[in-house]
């Protein structure tokens, strides 16, 4: 609910009855930034890996398609035999319980243990090695002492100072508009756009919702002028159901009920009007959202009552919802990364900065 609330705010146009409540997180940012000052000269690096370690984060609260990205260039790295292990805090799970597993196992488990986005993306790597730790240094630590990997990879890994990263990517979500992008509470923004000069690579994502993109990339860049710059557009290929899947297409003249629990709700929304006939109804929920039976149960009678063809999410959304009966199709869209200049240059580059070369078998 608050989050809910604090998105209207921070949402609001210009001349609103909402403009009081922003002082007041214009206020609360002030201290937030104090905090932040006090948190990056304290904070020293701990844990140093064996094994090569990459940070896939970003700057803002939120999606900007991290995860995505992880899964797209662990993904390339295994296809070409190379031994990839991912850390995660496994964030919005209900256990502190610690896995060090391959994608294979962890999909054994629930995404209540080992948290959703974990879940989804030991669906699309399981040969990779998962290690889920509240910490994620930790977690990366652990790992390194257990596995024989040429590289670690670290979900959201940015702002963990107190782990070693010999690549730092950061990416940043181009439809955002500039009034979001202040400090939090104010805005989405999880730290200054300064600490952007820290990036080794910047991989700029979902530019097909870019109203100014041209004034974000000269603004970053002169934020950091050496780190290699990428431009990746999220684009749907199929809808996945529990029994069947079908091309985007199969959308065009179809009604959808849409609902996600996400950072970027509203990107999602937009990529759907296009693909679909109608949107009957769009439903926001939280990040990481609980789907109870009960909640379900709403979602299903608003499809009812807007007789929509069918029901769609998110893959991480769709990992915590089992075998529930909506009474019409289900599916969740399947996203894949258009990127320019390209992912074997983003892979070259990758590997010819962390001098990665996999053992000869």
């Amino acid at each position: 609910m608050f989050e809910k609330f604090w998105k209207k705010i921070i949402r609001r146009k210009r001349f609103s009855y909402l403009s009081l409540l922003a002082f007041i997180l214009w206020l609360v940012s002030l201290c937030y930034r104090v905090l932040q000052k006090v948190y990056w000269i304290t904070k020293k690096v701990e844990v140093k890996t064996k094994t090569q370690l990459v940070s896939i984060g970003n700057i803002t609260i939120g999606g900007t398609g991290k995860t995505p990205i992880v899964a797209f260039i662990a993904k390339f790295l295994l296809q070409e035999n190379y031994r990839v292990g991912i850390v995660s805090s496994g964030y919005g799970r209900q256990s502190s319980e610690s896995f060090i597993l391959p994608g294979y196992k962890m999909l054994k488990l629930d995404s209540s243990q080992i948290g959703d986005e974990v879940k989804h993306l030991a669906e699309i790597l399981p040969n990779a090695i998962f290690s889920v730790h509240q910490i994620k240094a930790q977690a990366a630590k652990l790992l390194d002492e257990s596995e024989s990997l040429d590289l670690i990879i670290v979900d959201d890994g940015f702002q963990h100072r107190n782990l070693h990263r010999d690549l730092n990517i950061v990416t940043v979500d181009a439809s955002l508009k500039e009034k979001q992008l202040k400090l939090f509470p104010y805005g989405l923004l999880r730290e200054p756009e300064a600490k952007i000069s820290e990036a080794d690579l910047i991989i700029y994502t979902r530019t097909e919702f870019a109203q100014e993109l041209s004034l974000l990339t000269k603004k970053i860049s002169s934020l950091n002028r050496d780190a290699s710059q990428y431009f990746a557009r999220f684009s749907a290929t199929e809808i996945i159901g529990r029994k069947q899947s079908f091309p985007v297409k199969y959308l065009e003249d179809k009604s959808v009920l849409l609902f996600a629990g996400i950072g970027n709700f509203e990107a999602l929304k937009k990529q759907v009007s296009r693909l679909s006939a109608d949107i009957d109804f769009a439903l926001e929920f939280s990040d990481h959202q609980e789907y109870t039976k009960e909640l379900l149960a709403e979602i299903k009678q608003l499809a009812d009552d807007h007789n929509s063809d069918l029901i769609l999410t998110t893959g991480k959304d769709a990992v915590k919802i089992e075998n529930f009966d909506f009474g019409r199709e289900f599916y969740y869209l399947n996203q894949t990364i258009d990127l320019d200049p390209g992912e074997e240059k983003l892979i070259k580059n990758l590997l010819h900065t962390l001098k990665l070369q996999r053992e000869s078998s």
